[in-house]
């Protein structure tokens, strides 16, 4: 393994809009373990980070005890990387922001526009300083879009050149490019998930109603009743109202008499993580059974 490592692109890009970021923020040493620096978006779990950066969820969640509260969205995280690092330079993508206008149809809600646009509800309502869900016939609202853009190496000195032009929703010049000297810098490839040789398991991803469990006697842990998943099984569950989310494990099967909207019954300490409202909320689940 390599004894030096750099960080291959600082990059900044401030608008009155919006700024672009990845989530991978550098790579650290500590002995002969090498961490990436990751920051935490949406619907990414410890599952896929364990398969992109080729290590296990344990040892992520040895490496960052704060993880004991549960993933949150927007978590840098120190993982620990499981691959070898390349010693010839790769092409580089960068994420930028871009700003568009979306004008309320007939019957829209503002979960069906975040659900199209692949963002938030918080997200929109903070954009848009919304103090409800509630949207009028014509109403615009502003959202921000990621996209990726070329920042490979334009010439044998390696500078990497950015072609921006971050707003689409507006008539400001374009950002001005920022160049990052990378001269004998190493890369950290994403490594494609390898096949481990057992039985695959097949992802499940629903929505439905929630439903709080009447317990006799509170308890600290977040656990669960689900009508098809086995005993043991960890779910994800993501209240859609507000995008928090819980992981619960599987400890028993619904009641037969259970509502068939209802895809989950969740322990008062579940239910009170989520900061649900009502005692039945839609929610979105994810396990791989």
């Amino acid at each position: 393994m390599k004894k030096y490592f750099g960080v291959f692109v600082i990059f900044l890009l401030i608008t009155s809009t919006g700024f672009a970021q990845t989530d991978s923020l550098g790579i650290e040493k500590k002995g002969d373990q090498v961490f990436v620096v990751h920051k935490v978006l949406t619907k990414q779990t410890l599952f896929s980070l364990a398969k992109r950066y080729q290590t296990t969820v344990t040892e992520i969640n040895q490496a960052n005890p704060e993880l004991s509260n549960g993933l949150q969205v927007g978590q840098t995280l120190k993982i620990p990387f499981g691959g070898t690092l390349p010693t010839e330079k790769k092409e580089l993508k960068l994420t930028v922001t871009n700003t568009a206008t979306h004008q309320v149809a007939p019957g829209e809600t503002l979960f069906a526009i975040a659900k199209q646009y692949n963002v938030s509800i918080t997200d929109l309502k903070t954009w848009n300083n919304l103090s409800s869900n509630s949207l009028s016939l014509g109403q615009e609202l502003l959202v921000k879009v990621q996209s990726e853009v070329d920042a490979t190496p334009d010439n044998e000195t390696a500078k990497v050149v950015v072609p921006v032009t971050v707003n689409t929703a507006s008539d400001t010049e374009p950002i001005p490019v920022v160049v990052v000297d990378t001269t004998k810098t190493e890369t950290v490839a994403t490594p494609e998930p390898e096949d481990y040789g057992g039985t695959k398991l097949q992802p499940f991803k629903v929505e439905g109603l929630a439903e709080v469990i009447d317990e006799e006697e509170p308890t600290t842990k977040f656990f669960a009743l689900h009508r098809t998943a086995k005993v043991g099984t960890v779910i994800k569950v993501k209240n859609l109202m507000n995008d928090l989310t819980v992981y619960v494990r599987v400890v028993g099967a619904m009641p037969s008499v259970t509502d068939e909207k209802v895809i989950i019954k969740l322990n008062q300490k579940a239910y009170d993580h989520l900061k649900a409202i009502d005692k039945r909320f839609r929610v979105e689940l994810s396990y791989f059974q």
